[in-house]
C-alpha cells in the first residue's frame, strides 16, 4: 500500500470537511473502535428535548463520518467507519436502504446530480456506485491502492471523480465503473478531487503542500498551485471557474488564478490550520474554518477580514455558505454545530444533541435544513428557525 502520510504521524484528514482525528490506521478496515450499542441510540427521547431537532439518524454502530443530502432534500445519506452507508426519508427518518459491500470504514457518500445513483468511498481502496431508487449495486470502482478519501459526479451524473491516499486521482465511467484516467502527479495523499464548473477541468488537493488542474478531456496536468507550506486540506473553484481557492495546514487560505497558476491573494495567515474555504455563491465573499475555533469571512477582492465568527470552543472544522449566502453553517470539535449571519456575523442558532465532536454539517438543498454527523454514531436532521431579528446564541 502506498503510503499516504509518515509512519505514525498524527494528522486530521480533511477531504473538505473532517473524517477523523487520529492516526491513518483509524480509518482502516482493522479499525478496532468499540461498537456504539444500538440500544443508547434511539433517538426518540432527544427529540422534543433538543431545540430545533427534527430528527435522530440511527442505525450505525460506529462512528458517521458524513451526512449529505439528497439533490431534492428529501433523502439524506449517511457514510460510516461500520463498513455500511445508508439512506434515510428525511419526512419520516426511516432508513430506506443500507448500502453494504465495502470491507472498511465508508468515508465518503455523494448521490448523483440526477438522484439516479449512490457513490460511497472507501478506507478498502474502492468505490460502490449503488442505484439509488432501488439500493441496488451498480459498479464498483477499483485500481486505487490506498484509502479513497471521497467521490464525486459530473454534473450530468455520468462520470465519478475520485481521491485517494495513493497520490492520485481518477475519473470513472458511473455506469461500466471503467477507469478513464488517472490523475498522477502528486507526491502525497491526495485529499480531494473537484470538476470545474463547465467539467472541463479537475482540481485537486494534496497532502504535498500542492493543489494541481488537470484536463478532464485529456488527463494532461494543466498547473500545479505552489506557495502554501503545510498540507493542502482541500480546494475549489470561484463559481466562474477562473479562479482556485486553497486551504492549508500552513494557516493561510490563498486565491489563485486558474488559467496562469498565480497566487493573487493571502486570506489569514494566523498559525493555525485553516480546515476549509469556501467562495460565497457570488463569489464576492470567502469563509474559512479554522484550528483556532473562529470562522472568517473575507473581502474576496480585497482579502480583508470582514467578520469573524465566534462561539464554538474548540477547532471550526468546516464552514459552508447556505444556497442563497446569507447564513455561514459551521461545526465544531465541541459537538456542535452553529447557524451566523453573513451580513452581521452575529449568531443565529445552535444545533446541540451530539455525544461526541461533529465530523460535519451541511444545508439541504432549500437552505431549511441542516444535517450533522458525528463520532456518536448517528446524524442529526435540524430545523433552521432564526433570523436576524431574534436576540441569538
Amino acid at each position: 500500500m502506498a503510503p499516504g502520510f509518515g509512519e505514525g504521524d498524527q494528522v486530521r484528514v480533511y477531504p473538505g470537511r473532517l473524517l477523523h482525528t487520529g492516526s491513518q490506521a483509524d480509518t482502516c478496515s482493522s479499525f478496532d473502535e468499540e461498537l456504539l450499542q444500538p440500544e443508547t441510540l434511539d433517538g426518540a427521547n432527544l427529540v422534543g428535548s433538543v431545540a430545533h431537532l427534527e430528527r435522530v439518524l440511527v442505525g450505525h454502530n460506529r462512528a458517521v463520518s458524513m451526512a449529505g443530502f439528497s439533490a431534492d432534500g428529501q433523502k439524506v445519506l449517511t457514510a460510516s467507519y461500520d463498513r455500511s452507508a445508508r439512506q434515510y426519508n428525511t419526512s419520516t427518518g426511516k432508513c430506506e436502504f443500507t448500502f453494504l459491500g465495502h470491507k472498511g470504514a465508508v468515508l465518503w457518500i455523494t448521490s448523483s446530480p440526477d438522484m439516479s445513483k449512490v457513490a460511497t468511498s472507501s478506507a478498502d481502496r474502492s468505490v460502490q456506485i449503488f442505484d439509488a431508487v432501488s439500493g441496488q449495486w451498480v459498479a464498483t470502482l477499483d485500481g486505487h491502492r490506498d484509502h479513497v478519501y471521497m467521490a464525486s459526479f459530473s454534473a450530468d451524473s455520468q462520470k465519478v471523480l475520485t481521491a485517494s491516499g495513493d497520490r492520485s486521482a481518477a475519473m470513472y465511467d458511473a455506469q461500466t465503473g471503467v477507469r478513464d484516467f488517472k490523475f498522477s502527479g502528486h507526491t502525497l495523499a491526495v485529499y480531494m478531487a473537484a470538476f470545474s464548473p463547465d467539467a472541463k477541468q479537475v482540481l485537486t488537493a494534496s497532502h504535498d503542500k500542492t493543489a494541481r488542474l488537470y484536463s478532464a478531456v485529456t488527463g494532461e496536468e494543466l498547473q500545479v498551485f505552489r506557495g502554501h507550506t503545510d498540507r493542502v486540506y482541500m480546494a475549489c473553484f470561484s463559481p466562474d471557474g477562473q479562479r482556485v481557492l486553497t486551504a492549508s495546514g500552513d494557516g493561510s487560505a490563498r486565491l489563485w488564478n486558474a488559467s496562469t497558476g498565480t497566487c493573487e491573494l493571502v486570506y489569514g495567515d494566523n498559525g493555525d490550520p485553516v480546515y476549509t474555504a469556501a467562495f460565497s455563491p457570488d463569489g464576492t465573499k470567502v469563509l474559512t474554518a479554522c484550528g483556532d475555533s473562529f470562522a472568517r469571512l473575507y473581502n474576496g477582492k480585497t482579502g480583508v477580514c470582514e467578520l469573524t465568527l465566534e462561539g464554538h470552543g474548540m477547532a471550526v472544522s468546516a464552514a459552508s455558505f447556505s444556497p442563497d449566502g446569507r447564513l455561514v453553517l459551521t461545526s465544531s470539535d465541541d459537538r456542535t454545530a452553529r447557524l451566523f449571519s453573513s451580513s452581521s456575523g452575529r449568531c443565529l442558532q445552535v444545533f446541540e444533541g451530539h455525544g461526541d465532536h461533529l465530523y460535519m454539517a451541511r444545508f439541504s438543498p432549500d437552505g431549511l435544513r441542516v444535517v450533522t454527523a458525528a463520532d456518536d454514531g448517528t446524524a442529526k436532521l435540524f430545523r433552521i428557525e432564526a433570523s436576524e431579528s431574534e436576540t441569538g446564541c
